[in-house]
């Protein structure tokens, strides 16, 4: 990397770290995460979770860069805009992206974790919803604000797209966190 690319990635960087996730900040949420939180916890669980069969390192990468251009374009709240908006301008951002650090691979990556397509993609989107519903339980458990139900309920479309074995994994923590607040008929 040159400087210029060095001073492109500490201000890429930093922005991450103040991009406070919307969703959270439109439910009250004091001190919400920001998106490096996010990012970190989804790579973290990916580490944790990943099944054996697939490609452990492109979902590390696709973990850490799948909310990579919201430091340009924003962080957009479900149904904000149109689909096809916001895909728009989300491949904007990950060409400036690309751009000011020259690195071609993001780009193929952020691509391929959109399309949802490849087994590595699909586990990150369903990484991605299930580390909201650990938030969620983390925020009920220290602000009372509960969320837990709802969350789970948008993790389930993504969790039951990948294989049977990694679907009961998954589903066995969202489960147990929704025994765990009474909410029995979510399953």
């Amino acid at each position: 990397m040159d400087m210029t690319q060095v001073k492109n990635l500490i201000n890429i960087l930093g922005k991450m770290k103040d991009l406070r996730r919307r969703g959270w900040v439109n439910r009250h949420i004091k001190n919400p995460e920001s998106d490096a939180d996010h990012s970190f916890s989804v790579a973290l669980l990916t580490m944790l979770l990943a099944p054996k069969e697939i490609d452990l390192c492109k979902c590390l990468q696709m973990a850490l860069v799948h909310d990579l251009p919201e430091v340009f374009c924003g962080d957009f709240v479900p149904n904000e805009i149109a689909p096809e908006e916001k895909q728009r301008l989300e491949t904007e951002a990950m060409r400036q992206l690309v751009q000011q650090l020259n690195v071609p691979k993001m780009a193929d990556l952020f691509a391929e974790f959109e399309a949802g397509q490849t087994p590595e993609a699909r586990f990150v989107k369903a990484i991605d919803r299930v580390d909201n519903v650990l938030t969620a339980e983390y925020y009920r458990t220290t602000q009372g604000i509960d969320l837990v139900a709802e969350f789970i309920q948008n993790a389930l479309p993504r969790v039951m797209r990948l294989d049977e074995k990694t679907q009961k994994s998954l589903l066995r923590i969202l489960q147990d966190l929704s025994v765990a607040k009474s909410d029995k008929d979510i399953f």
